[in-house]
């Protein structure tokens, strides 16, 4: 159900009586350092303040709310959305313009509290929820969300298996569609990091290999993901749905 923004969730059994996964499980794969630091209070308030640091992160940020806010409208985004991970809170007044609810879920309680201060306007007009729950087991019930947004989360995830959990908890708790961002491994960027053998700090996936990751989970692209930037970003933004079941 939906939590009161003063009574932030500890995470739940998400996928009812077999609830029993590690808090973190969706970090196994991923960078020690950088999860780490993702977990602390310091590392949380440094990431709070990264997308304001010069301008040109200031640009890329306006860049990147410009494709999710598209993405959200060809998802037709309503009624009560998920921003999962949510860090500190930097796409949640994006989602707010579509949604008349959103929840913010994040494995770091850190972030969390991060995000709550950064909210602090939209908490007290009632329409942030919070719960501190990892995106591989998400204490919401089935199609509890019109739309659900993961943002900068798959592409610190190497493994496939490790994706998979992700997807399948990100289709069970949609109602309707997903927005999700990855690394596009057919960006001009991505080519030439190929071609020139460049060694990566994050996973990419081609759109191809994306998709056939997510259709066992009922989950397909509803059109070509937008990309940030092909000659500078990996980062691109695609709005799924939600395959009927025959």
């Amino acid at each position: 159900g939906v939590h009161s923004p003063q009574n932030t969730v500890d995470r739940g059994r998400g996928r009812g009586s077999e609830g029993s996964r590690p808090s973190l499980g969706t970090v196994a794969g991923m960078d020690s350092k950088l999860v780490q630091r993702y977990l602390s209070p310091d590392g949380a308030k440094a990431y709070r303040g990264k997308y304001r640091k010069s301008l040109i992160r200031r640009m890329s940020n306006r860049r990147e709310l410009r494709v999710v806010r598209a993405a959200l409208k060809e998802a037709g985004a309503h009624g009560h959305v998920l921003d999962c991970p949510c860090g500190a809170g930097r796409l949640t007044p994006t989602l707010l313009d579509f949604a008349d609810q959103v929840t913010c879920a994040d494995f770091s309680a850190a972030m969390v509290a991060e995000a709550q201060d950064a909210l602090e306007t939209q908490v007290e007009a009632g329409v942030v929820a919070f719960a501190v729950a990892p995106a591989n087991d998400l204490p919401f019930e089935d199609g509890t969300f019109d739309t659900v947004v993961c943002h900068r989360l798959i592409h610190h995830m190497p493994e496939a298996e490790e994706r998979a959990e992700v997807f399948a908890e990100l289709a069970r708790v949609s109602a309707r569609r997903v927005v999700l961002s990855f690394s596009d491994d057919s960006t001009r960027k991505g080519r030439s990091q190929h071609r020139r053998g460049v060694a990566r700090r994050r996973h990419a996936l081609t759109p191809e290999a994306l998709q056939q990751e997510l259709t066992p989970h009922g989950l397909r692209f509803v059109s070509r993901p937008r990309r940030l930037n092909g000659w500078s970003s990996l980062v691109a933004v695609v709005v799924l749905e939600k395959v009927p079941a025959s």
